[in-house]
Parts: C-alpha cells; sequence; structure tokens
C-alpha cells in the first residue's frame, strides 16, 4: 500500500514536481495551496490531470481551516512543507505578509501535526538565507566571480545562523521551530536549507529562481538586469534530485541530524556570470546590465552536501551542463 503525504505549497515549483512523483508510483497526496504564487494555478491543472483527487485551496495562516483539513483526513505518514512566502524584495516590501506566511504558516502546520499526526515525519523547506550575508567571509574578486581567500568552499550546517532581512527572518524563524519541535516534542521533523533549485514548472521571476529567470529572459531576446555585476557564486540542483532527496528522506528509519545543507555542492557551482558564458557556449546570446547588490546579499554560497549524501544515500544526478541544457529545453517549450 501507497503511503499518504501532505505537501503544503503542492502546486508550487518544487510541490508540482514532488507530486508528480509520488502520484507516479501510486502514493496518496493531499495538495494545500492557496494559489497565490503566479503559476500555481497551471501546476494545478496539470496535476489534475496526473490523477491529483485531493486538494484544498487554503492559507497556511488559517490555523482552523487547517484544523477542519486535519479532521477530515484519518491519517498522514509524511508532511512536506514547502507553502511560504520566497522573495526577500517582497519581505522588505510587506515584511508582516512575509512573517505570517513563513513564521506562523509554519508554526500553525506543527501545531496540527502535534496534535493529529504526531507519527508522521516532516520535512521542512528552508533556505540557505538563514545564514545571513556571510560577511565574516573574506572574499576577493577575479574576472568572472567571487571566491573566499579561505580554503573554505562549501558551507555546512556548522556555519553560524544570522538572520538578515525579512525573508531571511522569517525563514530562519520557521526553522528554528521546526528543529526545536524534534528536540522539544520528539516529533520527527527535518530541515532541508536549499541553495538554487532549478528545473520544470518553476514559472521563474526576476527575483525568484535566477537561473530559469536568465534562460527565459535570454531565450526571449530581452534585456536583463542583474543585482550586482554578476560575480556571486551559488550551487544549482536540479528539482528532479530535490525530490529524490524527499523521498529518500522520508524512507529512512531514523534521520540522523534536524538540519542539513541542500544544493548542488562544488561539483554545480558558479557565477552569474559563467552562467551566462554557459549560454554562449550553447549559441544564445544573454544581454544584460548591471547594477546594484540585493541587502544583505550573499558574495559566495556553496553547499556543503556531504552529510546529506552519506545520511540518506544520496547524491545528485544531473550535471551542472545537464541542468543548463534541461533549463534550456524546459524554457523553450513553456515559450513556444
Amino acid at each position: 500500500m501507497g503511503k499518504k503525504w501532505l505537501i503544503t505549497g503542492g502546486a508550487g515549483f518544487i510541490g508540482a514536481n514532488l507530486v508528480t512523483k509520488l502520484l507516479s508510483i501510486g502514493d496518496e497526496v493531499t495538495v494545500v495551496d492557496d494559489l497565490s504564487r503566479g503559476g500555481s494555478e497551471t501546476n494545478l491543472k496539470v496535476l489534475r490531470n496526473l490523477g491529483l483527487n485531493t486538494y484544498y485551496q487554503k492559507s497556511i495562516v488559517d490555523f482552523n481551516a487547517l484544523r477542519k483539513i486535519a479532521e477530515e483526513i484519518e491519517e498522514i505518514d509524511h508532511i512536506v512543507h514547502l507553502a511560504g512566502q520566497v522573495s526577500l524584495l517582497a519581505s522588505i516590501e510587506n515584511p508582516r505578509l512575509d512573517f505570517e506566511i513563513n513564521a506562523v504558516g509554519t508554526f500553525n502546520i506543527l501545531e496540527i501535526m502535534r496534535e493529529y499526526w504526531p507519527n508522521s515525519r516532516l520535512a521542512y523547506s528552508s533556505t540557505n538565507k538563514v545564514y545571513g550575508d556571510l560577511a565574516h567571509v573574506k572574499i576577493r574578486e577575479t574576472d568572472k566571480r567571487y571566491e573566499p581567500m579561505s580554503d573554505v568552499r562549501s558551507f555546512d550546517t556548522t556555519t553560524p545562523l544570522d538572520f538578515h532581512g525579512g525573508y531571511g527572518v522569517s525563514k530562519g524563524c520557521a526553522d528554528q521551530y521546526v528543529c526545536d519541535y524534534s528536540r522539544i516534542y520528539g516529533l520527527s521533523t527535518v530541515v532541508l536549507r536549499q541553495s538554487a533549485i532549478c528545473g520544470k514548472l518553476q514559472h521563474p521571476k526576476v527575483d525568484q529562481g535566477w537561473a530559469s529567470f536568465l534562460v527565459r529572459e535570454t531565450l526571449a531576446q530581452r534585456m536583463i538586469y542583474l543585482n550586482g555585476v554578476g560575480k556571486q557564486v551559488r550551487d544549482l540542483l536540479d528539482v528532479e534530485d530535490l525530490v529524490s532527496l524527499f523521498i529518500s528522506i522520508m524512507n529512512k528509519d531514523h534521520i540522523p541530524r534536524t538540519a542539513y545543507n541542500v544544493g548542488g555542492g562544488i561539483d554545480r557551482s558558479l557565477s552569474l556570470l559563467e552562467f551566462m558564458d554557459s549560454l554562449r557556449e550553447r549559441n544564445l546570446r544573454p544581454s544584460f546590465e548591471t547594477g546594484s547588490l540585493r541587502p544583505s546579499d550573499q558574495m559566495y554560497y556553496v553547499s556543503d552536501i556531504k552529510r546529506v549524501m552519506s545520511d540518506f544515500n544520496w547524491s545528485p544526478r544531473y550535471g551542472i551542463d545537464e541542468i543548463i541544457d534541461r533549463l534550456i529545453a524546459e524554457e523553450r517549450s513553456v515559450l513556444n
């Protein structure tokens, strides 16, 4: 018999990819999503065509609505909490809404789990932004990228937490609540502090899903306006690899740690300028202008993924060239 999953934000980018996989293996999925994110209605149609039956258009901020949902569902094996406000710039413009969705919404999900499904397991989609701007890391500038001056080339979860900006603070608050509900109430929870995830069904925007956004704007022959000069470095992870990690986590008898850094790691890291070069190597012609940095932006962030790889017998399937090729194919299909 298949497992029973609750996916918040299940019509969003990561959620839709996860639900697609779960439906394909015969598991039972309940999706909670308020459809506030652009592209989520399109993703929901895709999921319904694939056989999704149980869907609630509700906000995780509405605790009474969540309780009514819980009372209708007898049992849940796994919860993947993906619903959230995902934009740093939007969090600065409307910090109250950002806090209500990310912090209060996550608290609501934890309370529902504690009251109704204490024997289930919860995975929370956090962010590398919980580490702040990493200003303590001394950076040198090369022609194409920023690099640490020390031997440190990736960051693990021993990196000090340092919440910056509305988004970083609200996600960090939620991150710590998820960890604490494991310690205090004995719930089975795990936090994934994710770097740059990309792939199908993303519907990128200028400040969300940068790799997909750069590809889409390049294919559409539109001018790209960068935050900074394009030397910031991130590690990319294909969403299908993240989906396989979620499933591996839920299949594990015991979760050794409460938090993991998750991304593509060193082998899948590059700067925005290097990403543009990769597009040119594929006969595309990105056009861009530089600009001012976003508040609290990290000049260099690459996930140390050794622990998550060893603890869950997981490794990313797609290399950086495959990731870029898949992004181009996906965005071409969307534009056409």
